[in-house]
């Protein structure tokens, strides 16, 4: 009888593939706050250790310039809090004690009156009488859930704050001990993969940080000159409506309109939401993959079907790290189709059809070529 060929060790290596694969795909699906988490820190980790390595030129040892970018970071953000908060709570505290006005006055614009007497607006919407015994229930549970969320936004800020400074400090030497492996032949070609994955994701942060005080001070400076109160508050968060594309600026866009719509009318609802219309525009088709092309090095076109093939995939999550993964596979592909010129003995540049017609007629290598009798 002949011997199978199939023997237990494959068997084996097949099964344990496969329970692998099992495995990943239940830890990404059940790990999503974790993973998120983890890429936050990593792609701060990789902008801020391009402040390190800066200190490090001026003979700063590392765990100095760890502690001073960490310290300055703290330092401003501390620092803005100290500058915008007291503003914006005194604004979110007027607004709050505005909110029956306000409440009032959009009950008689005419779009409400137009869209009550089509849609029962208030209805769906459900009136909010003196007398419901609902009412504290109503008011109760948004309140839990903005302490809860604000809780659990603190501490997603210290864990991500200590991932920041771990991977600071351990994180090149995980590098270096995952190339210390590589065969030396590959080893410069992933080092260079890796140099410019670290300077694309880099850029990739400047130029989302770029974007979101662009809009922050155009949506502070359009509110403020039509006179929509609370123009501060609302220009921050337009501001941080940009660090999620597409998506952030849209929902951003519909607060500020619908406080308008509240404050000042439907003129300034309609006035607001042309500039939304207008910046969002703007920002997606213009700014964005202008800026990326020259922080990122991307193709504006690549950039944005990017931004819109992951956002379909992966919701918010998907448009935060588009650029940061297009940017990467450009490189890896690059380097497959230098690796590709390499192996042809081709020139690293020009068009590759004319370099092999140059050499005259294809011919496959001595050990390809079939065996004449």
């Amino acid at each position: 009888m002949p011997r199978s060929q199939v023997t237990v060790k494959t068997v084996l290596t097949i099964c344990a593939c496969i329970v692998g694969v099992v495995a990943a795909i239940f830890l990404l699906i059940h790990g999503i706050v974790t993973l998120t988490l983890t890429v936050t820190a990593v792609l701060l980790a990789v902008a801020l250790n391009h402040a390190v390595a800066w200190l490090e030129k001026w003979k700063v040892r590392r765990p100095l310039a760890i502690g001073l970018v960490m310290g300055v970071l703290l330092g401003a953000l501390v620092g803005a809090s100290f500058l915008l908060v007291p503003t914006a709570v005194a604004q979110v505290r007027e607004l709050a004690e505005r909110l029956p006005e306000l409440n009032e006055r959009a009950h008689q614009t005419r779009l409400y009156q137009w869209l009550d007497a089509r849609v029962g607006l208030d209805q769906r919407l459900g009136t909010l009488g003196q007398g419901d015994s609902s009412l504290l229930q109503r008011a109760v549970d948004p309140a839990l859930h903005v302490v809860g969320s604000a809780l659990a936004g603190v501490g997603a800020f210290v864990t991500v704050l200590f991932l920041v400074i771990f991977m600071l400090i351990y994180g090149g030497r995980v590098v270096r001990g995952a190339l210390a492996e590589c065969l030396p032949a590959h080893r410069e070609r992933y080092e260079r993969v890796l140099g410019k994955v670290y300077t694309s994701v880099g850029g990739y942060l400047s130029g989302l940080a770029i974007i979101a005080v662009v809009n922050s001070l155009c949506a502070t400076t359009f509110l403020a000159i039509l006179g929509v109160p609370y123009f501060l508050p609302l220009g921050v968060l337009s501001g941080l409506g940009s660090l999620i594309p597409l998506l952030g600026a849209t929902l951003s866009g519909l607060v500020l309109a619908l406080v308008a719509l509240a404050s000042g009318g439907v003129w300034d609802f309609l006035a607001v939401g042309f500039y939304v219309t207008l910046y969002q525009q703007f920002e997606n088709h213009l700014l964005a993959p202008v800026i990326y092309k020259r922080t990122v090095e991307l193709n504006p076109l690549v950039t944005l079907l990017g931004i819109i093939l992951f956002a379909e995939l992966a919701g918010v999550l998907g448009t935060f790290l588009a650029v940061p993964i297009v940017g990467t596979a450009q490189i890896v592909i690059r380097e497959l189709l230098l690796l590709r010129r390499e192996r042809l003995n081709l020139p690293l540049k020009g068009d590759v059809a004319e370099q092999l017609q140059k050499r005259g007629p294809w011919r496959p290598p001595f050990w390809r070529r079939p065996r004449h009798a």
